[in-house]
């Protein structure tokens, strides 16, 4: 594993102690699970966007066959096929 150093404020410091002290665990420990949270969060964030995007395209896609193709009445069809059994 890699060292590295960084900087930050005295209440985030505090902060991490108190929740480190709660979990028995050590500053390093803390903030090697909250970056993996935080990846875990952008992945999931980056999937949420991407399935939006597929919606929408899909609904795209949608609206054109549906403007090409024309009007069909269920009501009517479904009268035809109970007609047509009887």
């Amino acid at each position: 594993m890699q060292r590295i150093n960084i900087t930050l404020p005295e209440d985030l410091l505090v902060e991490m102690d108190r929740v480190a002290e709660e979990e028995a665990t050590n500053r390093s420990e803390l903030i090697r699970k909250a970056m993996k949270s935080y990846f875990r969060l952008k992945q999931e964030e980056k999937e949420r966007i991407q399935r939006q995007n597929d919606i929408q395209q899909a609904i795209v896609i949608q609206d054109r066959i549906r403007a090409t193709t024309p009007t069909w009445d269920t009501l009517k069809e479904l009268r035809h096929q109970r007609e047509m059994k009887r």
